[in-house]
């Protein structure tokens, strides 16, 4: 009787496509920071290095475009999205905006989003040589909770809007950052005065910390723009 309970408890194993795991190895090489902004990805040339059809490719792509993670540009094909200064500046502005708002709500209420808490042991635990990836998603996961907790179901849908152009910036963010310790701390520091529940220390390190983003990719894109020093390609 156990041994039958037992195997009925067992989950099925869902097997991964040839297109949803083409799809995955993709999105681990963008959120690792290995296709830079502005990459293009040449159909032959990947459907090859991950061997698979190109059709397979073309519809793992289509994906990640529905993710916000690749854009299919005219007469240029697939490519990971370039985000202008502009671009970031108004991504981040509608992010303090609900951010901070949200931030404010779940403190006020003295809420302690249990999500959060393990986002930051997530981060904490990480070693100074863990792909970006592991990185990436606590560190949307924290601040997807503050906005889940803050009971506003309008704030929720505005947010998840932002959602694929918010990954697509964490992503972009790895140079900023020498190891996973820092962004720990970061998010450390953003969780004291939740519990302890000063607002006014909640809402003003939020809004630093999105501010800080903005400056970071700011920097890191122009750095990318400037023309390459004499002798290298």
């Amino acid at each position: 009787m156990t041994d039958t309970n037992a195997q009925n408890s067992i989950e099925r194993i869902t097997p991964v496509s040839t297109v949803e795991a083409a799809a995955n190895a993709l999105r681990e090489l963008i959120l690792d920071g290995n296709l830079e902004p502005g990459t293009r990805l040449r159909e032959h040339e990947f459907a090859e290095r991950l061997g698979i059809a190109r059709h397979s490719f073309r519809a793992a792509t289509q994906i990640l475009i529905g993710e916000g993670l690749l854009r299919r540009e005219p007469n240029r094909g697939v490519e990971v999205p370039i985000l202008s200064d502009a671009d970031v500046a108004d991504i981040f502005k509608l992010r303090a905006a609900l951010e901070v708002e949200a931030v404010r709500l779940v403190t006020e209420a003295g809420i302690v989003p249990v999500a959060a808490q393990r986002a930051v042991t997530e981060l904490s635990a990480l070693e100074d040589d863990a792909p970006w990836r592991d990185v990436v998603w606590p560190d949307q996961r924290f601040h997807q909770a503050i906005i889940e907790a803050s009971g506003s179901e309008r704030l929720k849908r505005a947010y998840s809007g932002l959602q694929s152009e918010i990954v697509l910036c964490l992503a972009q963010l790895r140079p900023a950052y020498d190891q996973p310790a820092e962004v720990a701390a970061e998010h450390e520091e953003l969780l004291e005065p939740i519990v302890a529940g000063d607002v006014a220390v909640a809402e003003r390190l939020m809004r630093a910390h999105l501010d800080e983003a903005v400056e970071n990719l700011v920097q890191l894109y122009d750095r990318r723009s400037e023309p390459a020093e004499d002798g290298q390609a």
